[in-house]
């Protein structure tokens, strides 16, 4: 099934001409004959959407709506109301109490399952988003919603031949947002590439639909919010702007009223997904990055080193493997406490970050040891880079407070180079560099070994590899 959608009129023939019509589409259909039933059906199937007469005999569909939203987990089921005849101010009513539109009759089928669609599809994509939202607060990884809400910036796009009726008064009345009326030039050269909401209003050619279409597949704008308001005549075209992506609509005479109302809802509606997706966005970077030192970690460059081996194996270019360990670290932690030690990884970590080129990577590999990968790098080069890492590290002593000298800190470093032999996987260079960071550690420390990967040492010994104390 496509949907479970509750349908509530209290006549019959209208209750079993929509289920005939919504399980011809595949939808889940479930009914009820009141408002009072309709409380229950929904408590008991759980609908993903409320289909319901604005009229029934023991209560309005404004009052229905109002008394759903609680039944929802989210708050955020969608209702449409079904009119007896198209009334602005009736509409306005069941936008005030929470319904995302209404419908009058006779019902336009396609209008209908276009409004369907968009409708579920959204309220799919928001609960997909909150769910990854709640995965990384249980993990940890969410920060709490800012109380600081920045204005939106709306803008009024009108085809040519377009009549603007009551949209100019109804948009001017906005609550936190700047307007701005732009052209389709405007918006198709990028000068609208900051807008949050597009108004798009439709004149007799269709063009606020080609517009739609823009708008939806460029980078800088297919994240807005788009309202898209159409001529009484003109519900084809509406139909289609819903299934191009058109948030929501309004298709004829509108109260200034319900043009703020749809646009500031819209508004709020964009704000709530920017924010999931940019927690999201950051749960997935923390999950990536060592948070002590801000580099990315063995779970990130692991993978890395194989996409590098990957394209190393195909154009014949080398590359760099580099393991360092600081030296005697265990030795800093125990003479001077952990707080010392984690500002001596700190800025041996600032340090090694800002003498590597963009496209290579640093990692924290566990411990006090990390992971350089040097993309495009042969064997000398990998070496030289090497000893300037710890030449790096040895020049400058590390400064640990107030009132204590600087403590000299140095690195040693083990280098190889790939890609991987045949038969082995990109783990054995990572032994191989471990086994020259060692051979380093046993020769004096303070300095670069390199080594050629060598087949005895596994790919599982590099993975487990553990940080040294030395």
């Amino acid at each position: 099934m496509t949907g479970r959608i509750l349908v509530v009129d209290g006549t019959a023939t209208h209750r079993i001409i929509l289920r005939v019509k919504l399980g011809s589409a595949f939808y889940d259909v479930a009914q009820a004959a009141s408002g009072t039933a309709a409380l229950e059906e929904a408590l008991r199937t759980r609908p993903d959407l409320v289909l319901a007469a604005n009229r029934l005999e023991d209560m309005t569909g404004a009052e229905l709506c109002r008394r759903l939203r609680p039944l929802s987990p989210s708050r955020d089921l969608p209702v449409i109301l079904i009119q007896s005849s198209d009334d602005p101010a009736g509409r306005l009513e069941a936008l005030r109490a929470g319904a995302e539109d209404t419908l009058a009759r006779p019902l336009d089928e396609v209008l209908l399952f276009a409004r369907l669609r968009s409708l579920l599809r959204a309220r799919e994509a928001e609960r997909e988003l909150r769910l990854r939202d709640d995965t990384g607060r249980a993990l940890g990884l969410a920060e709490d919603a800012s109380a600081f809400v920045p204005r939106a910036r709306v803008a009024l796009v009108e085809a040519p031949g377009a009549d603007r009726g009551a949209i100019a008064t109804g948009l001017r009345d906005l609550a936190n947002a700047d307007l701005a009326s732009c052209t389709r030039k405007d918006v198709l050269q990028g000068r609208a590439a900051a807008t949050d909401l597009f108004v798009l209003v439709e004149g007799p050619g269709g063009a606020a639909l080609d517009l739609l279409s823009e708008v939806r597949s460029r980078p800088d704008t297919r994240r807005a919010a788009i309202l898209y308001i159409a001529a009484e005549g003109q519900r084809r075209e509406a139909a289609t702007a819903l299934d191009l992506g058109a948030d929501d609509l309004v298709i004829g005479a509108a109260l200034p009223e319900e043009l703020t109302l749809r646009t500031e809802k819209l508004m709020q509606r964009k704000r709530v997904t920017d924010r999931l997706r940019a927690s999201m966005q950051e749960g997935l970077r923390a999950a990536l990055t060592d948070p002590m030192t801000g580099l990315y970690n063995r779970r990130y460059a692991l993978p890395h080193l194989e996409r590098i081996d990957a394209a190393a194996q195909r154009s014949g270019k080398p590359y760099g493997v580099l393991m360092l360990d600081i030296d005697r670290f265990k030795t800093i932690n125990d003479g001077y406490g952990h707080a010392v030690g984690d500002l001596v990884l700190t800025d041996i970590a600032r340090r090694l970050q800002h003498n590597l080129r963009a496209a290579d990577l640093l990692a924290r590999h566990g411990g006090e040891e990390f992971l350089v990968i040097l993309p495009d790098t042969d064997a000398d080069q990998t070496l030289n880079i090497a000893n300037r890492l710890c030449a790096r590290v040895r020049e400058v002593p590390v400064k640990i407070g107030a009132g204590l000298p600087p403590l000299p800190v140095t690195i040693s470093a083990g280098a190889t180079v790939g890609p991987a032999a045949s038969g082995l996987e990109t783990g054995a260079l990572i032994a191989a560099a471990d086994h020259a960071l060692y051979a380093a550690k046993e020769a004096g420390r303070d300095r670069a070994v390199g080594t050629r990967v060598m087949p005895h040492l596994s790919p599982k010994r590099a993975i487990s590899a553990s940080s040294r104390s030395a």
